[in-house]
Order: C-alpha cells, then sequence, then structure tokens
C-alpha cells in the first residue's frame, strides 16, 4: 500500500517507526508546509518522491491512501480533499474540529467509497482492548479517574514571548485538544457517551487553555478527567468498583494495568495484569487499517464512526462548557442559523 504524508512533525517520526512493522505499508511520498523539512524527512527515511504541497502530491504521486499529521484547523478540508480523490485516508487526532466537520467527512467518505481512518491510537491497542475486557472485575462501577498531565517544551518558548502552534487557538489548539482528548476517548470507549458532562479550562493570555478539567456522568458512577500541558503529574487513572480497581498508566499508551481486589476478611490481593509494553502501539492502527482496508469494510471495527463521532460530540461539549471556542465553532454556527 503506497502511502503519502503531509507534515514533517514528530508525530511524523512515530509514523515511519510503526511502518516499519507493518509490511504491507510503503511511504512513497512526502510533503510539507515547508520544502526543506520534506526534503529533510525524504532524505532521512529513504523517502522517493517530494512536493511542494498537499494538491501538487495529489495530483502527480501514484498512491493508495494518504496520512494527515497536520494541524487541527486542516484535518476537515484536507481529508475531503484526499476521499474525493478515491484516496484512503488516516486523520491524526483529533479527527476534526467540531462533530458536524466529521460528519461531512464520513459522508463524503460513503459518497466516494474510500475509507476515513480516525487515527486515535490508544483504542486501537490490544492493551486498551485487554483494559476494556477486564472491567467485569470489579463489580459496579462507581468512580473513574483518567489523568493525563505532561509539561509541554512549547511552553518554555511560549514563556519566552514566542507563538508556537501548541497555544494557537486560531489552529484549534490547547490541552483540551491535544491530551484532552485522549481521556476523552478512554472514558468514551470504555464506558460510552456519557448522560451529562461538566467541564472547565485554565487559559493562558493567548486564549489557548492549558489545563482542564471534567466530570462526564454516566448511570450509577463519574468519570474525572484532568489533563494539563503546564504541568506534570504521577497520579495514576483508575476505575473503581464495588468489588476491586483497575489502574493503569498514561492514558494515550497504556503499558501497565493492575486490579486489586477489595478486601474480604482482612485479605487484599494485588495482580499486574499486563506490565509490558508488548511493541509499537502505533503499528496496532496501521495494522487495523490494513486489516479493514484488506476486508473491504467501510469502517473500523474498533473505531467505527460512531464512537468517532462520539468521542468529539464529548469532546465539544466539554471545551464549549469550559469557554474553549475556535473559529471553527463560530463557522459551524453561521452555517446552522
Amino acid at each position: 500500500m503506497r502511502i503519502g504524508m503531509t507534515g514533517t512533525n514528530f508525530v511524523s517520526d512515530f509514523f515511519m517507526a510503526a511502518a516499519r512493522e507493518v509490511p504491507e505499508i510503503q511511504v512513497t511520498a512526502v510533503t510539507s508546509g515547508h520544502r526543506a523539512h520534506a526534503d529533510a524527512f525524504a532524505a532521512k527515511y529513504g523517502i522517493p518522491e517530494v512536493y511542494d504541497s498537499l494538491e501538487d502530491m495529489l495530483e502527480k504521486a501514484k498512491l493508495d491512501a494518504v496520512y494527515l499529521p497536520v494541524p487541527n484547523l486542516l484535518h476537515h478540508d484536507m481529508t475531503i480533499a484526499c476521499l474525493q480523490r478515491h484516496l484512503a485516508v488516516i486523520t491524526e487526532k483529533p479527527f476534526a474540529v467540531t462533530p458536524q466537520q466529521a460528519a461531512e467527512m464520513f459522508a463524503v467518505s460513503a459518497q466516494e467509497n474510500a475509507y476515513v481512518h480516525d487515527a486515535i491510537v490508544p483504542l486501537y491497542t490490544d492493551h486498551f482492548q485487554q483494559l476494556k475486557q477486564e472491567l467485569g472485575r470489579v463489580g459496579r462501577i462507581r468512580r473513574a479517574v483518567i489523568s493525563f498531565s505532561k509539561y509541554s517544551s512549547r511552553y518554555d518558548a511560549y514563556l519566552r514571548g514566542e507563538n508556537p502552534p501548541t497555544f494557537r487557538p486560531e489552529l484549534c489548539n490547547g490541552s483540551w485538544m491535544d491530551l484532552g482528548i485522549y481521556c476523552v476517548a478512554d472514558a468514551v470507549g470504555l464506558f460510552g457517551k456519557p448522560l451529562a458532562v461538566q467541564a472547565s479550562a485554565i487559559k493562558l493570555d493567548s486564549g489557548a487553555d492549558c489545563q482542564g478539567a471534567a466530570i462526564l456522568h454516566y448511570d450509577g458512577f463519574d468519570a474525572v478527567l484532568l489533563h494539563s500541558k503546564v504541568t506534570d503529574t504521577g497520579i495514576l487513572s483508575e476505575i473503581e468498583g464495588e468489588e476491586g480497581t483497575l489502574t493503569f498508566d498514561v492514558p494515550s499508551l497504556i503499558s501497565h494495568i493492575w486490579y486489586t481486589r477489595r478486601p474480604h476478611a482482612g485479605e487484599k490481593t494485588e495482580k499486574i495484569l499486563l506490565s509490558a509494553e508488548g511493541g509499537n502501539p502505533f503499528a496496532c492502527q496501521l495494522r487495523d487499517f490494513v486489516r479493514s482496508r484488506a476486508e473491504g469494510r467501510p469502517e473500523s471495527a474498533l473505531v467505527p464512526h460512531r464512537l468517532s463521532l462520539d468521542i468529539l460530540e464529548t469532546l465539544t461539549q466539554c471545551r464549549t462548557q469550559a469557554g474553549v471556542v475556535f473559529p471553527a465553532d463560530a463557522q459551524e454556527g453561521k452555517e446552522h442559523a
């Protein structure tokens, strides 16, 4: 499968490392907003073709699919441009800025009979699937806490008075869209769409959110989401039930899962269910992409379109309630007025 890439940031390096583990995939073309970056990336990985823009690549390259690790603002238009060329597309997270955008992307996918893939990595991993299978161990769920805080190196640039893309709301960026999306995706992937949402955010002077929290209300329990791009944390995530607790580490990349049984007659047991990374998690989603295409599926069995929409609807509820609004939201309002 010949794949073209648009974008050469650190996520593109993750993709290339994963592609080496999936023999069906060959990256044959690359483009970037800066031609020099594309040239350097091609030289680093031995990619034979370099183009000046996505349009140039779509016009000239012989491709089966396109991978889009581009700013959030561009996901909708670039995905549709590729689908209209009857190419399969792997679109980075968050799949779209709004649920309305995602619905349009899925509609074009169906119209053009071109597969589109939501690249929310953790939901494709064997580790996430195992965590989901183990939920019955805890008995009746009463609370979940999903925590993901990671100090961004781009924050140092922001403090120096620079304007890094990470903290520019006009690009639809910020903590909710970068780290909060993983908390939301894990919660919705495990428990489904919540009944109600309460959310907040801390904003920088740029208007971008740097930190946030939410409570997702379910029938009989709450899921508490915590995320930040300006702090680190030692808090593990956990799912608390009446019979025990499941604990896991990084929401974007689960490598350890523990089960602690509620004490009975003074006895408490703890069992490590998973304690190894078990391969490249990015490769898990590429294998699912290849398998879905080979089987002629219109969507992934692991992350179907409905799940992607549920995640985006919940994420949008969270950030809108927290006052995190992007230009794309205003445009949506005009179109639906």
